[in-house]
Parts: structure tokens; C-alpha cells; sequence
């Protein structure tokens, strides 16, 4: 039987138990988390324990979510760079182009739709109804949440965050790390670490908050 390791075991965990649920993806599921793992929960163990050479056979998941976004890079890193198995995860309504590329790690909720040429990084999440048009790239562990529209040939840096409903212009940049507001226009660049917000987008002094 196949063995499934999801790292996290929050609600984007148990979002991922679902979406695997969806597909043919069924096997034995362990789940490393500490709070969880504290409290006894069965074939769940530290989440350190993801690296265990015992749990090599696993098909890894990362279930960690928008406000831990550099963490979760770091996390698919370390299993690629371990040679260890991390699939994407697609849901069956979803719409990936033949010419576009979705990297390891990538998850695709309902209805998500990656167009012509376009390229999904390692550990990406598209949350559901997301648009990825033509030749965009998004990075490494980017989140875009329900809703999110990226015209053409836009770029997105690894773990920014992009709140739903938010809606990039063709030909614009949002930096790595960057944070963009629910229901955002994005009309210019987004500088990496920066936060914006509103219609048109305006930067704000202090990080957006994600909470």
C-alpha cells in the first residue's frame, strides 16, 4: 500500500486529506506535527520526523500554509534535495495546459486553471477558482488564495502570498515574499517583501497581516 506523509497538521493538512481523497492518491497517511503528535493522535508523529530515514518510501505533502510560506520553501527544498517522492497534488476539475509545467510539491484545489506556458514552481498552492494565464511563472511555495487572477506573462516570487480576489495586470512583477490584500488590483510592480492593498494597489509601511 502506498504510504502518504503530510508535514502539518493543521487546516491545510486536513484540506490535503480531502483533496487526496478526490483522486487516486489513497494509502496509509502518517502526519508530522507536534501538537497533534502531543496529544496522541494515531500515525502522527514529530514533525521533525519527516526527515527519517524510515519514512523514505512516503509520498510527502506540505501542509503548511500562508503564514508560513518561507517555512514550507524550506521544507520542499529539503525533500527534493533528499531525493525524496513530493507529487503535485491536482484536483480532477482543475485545468493544466499541455505546454505548461507544474513542479513538484504544487497543490491545484477545484476548478484551478494553469494556462499556456505557464510554470508552477515547486510547493505552489492555487486555492480554488485561481487563474494562471499564459506565460506566467509563480515560485517557489507562492500562495494564491480563492479567486486570484494573474494576467499574462506575469512573474511571482517565491513564498509571496496573494490574497483572494486579487487581480494582476499582464506584464507585472510581485516580489518574493511580497503580500498582496484580498480584492487587490495589481497595476505596477510589487518590490519583494513589500505589502499592497486596494484599487488601484498601495503600499503599505508595515507588513500586511496575515492573520
Amino acid at each position: 500500500m502506498k504510504q502518504i506523509g503530510i508535514i502539518g497538521g493543521g487546516a491545510l493538512g486536513r484540506q490535503i486529506l480531502g483533496l487526496l481523497a478526490a483522486g487516486p492518491q489513497a494509502g496509509r497517511v502518517f502526519f508530522f506535527d507536534d501538537p497533534l503528535h502531543g496529544k496522541g493522535a494515531e500515525n502522527c508523529f514529530p514533525f521533525a520526523d519527516f526527515q527519517d530515514p524510515r519514512f523514505a518510501d512516503c509520498e510527502f505533502y506540505v501542509g503548511l500554509g500562508y503564514r508560513h510560506l518561507p517555512r514550507r520553501a524550506e521544507i520542499v527544498r529539503q525533500l527534493l534535495d533528499a531525493g525524496r517522492r513530493v507529487p503535485a497534488l491536482v484536483h480532477p476539475s482543475s485545468h493544466v495546459a499541455p505546454s505548461a509545467r507544474v513542479g513538484e510539491g504544487c497543490l491545484l484545489y477545484p476548478l484551478a486553471n494553469v494556462d499556456a506556458e505557464a510554470v508552477l514552481e515547486p510547493g505552489v498552492l492555487l486555492n480554488n477558482s485561481v487563474v494562471v494565464s499564459h506565460h506566467s511563472r509563480v515560485g517557489t511555495a507562492a500562495f494564491l488564495a480563492p479567486g486570484v487572477v494573474l494576467s499574462g506573462h506575469v512573474s511571482v516570487g517565491a513564498a509571496a502570498f496573494l490574497g483572494s480576489g486579487a487581480v494582476v495586470a499582464d506584464h507585472r512583477r510581485i516580489g518574493a515574499r511580497a503580500r498582496v490584500g484580498v480584492g487587490t488590483v495589481v497595476t505596477g510592480d510589487v518590490p519583494d517583501d513589500a505589502s499592497v492593498i486596494g484599487n488601484p494597489q498601495r503600499l503599505l509601511a508595515r507588513p500586511l497581516s496575515l492573520e
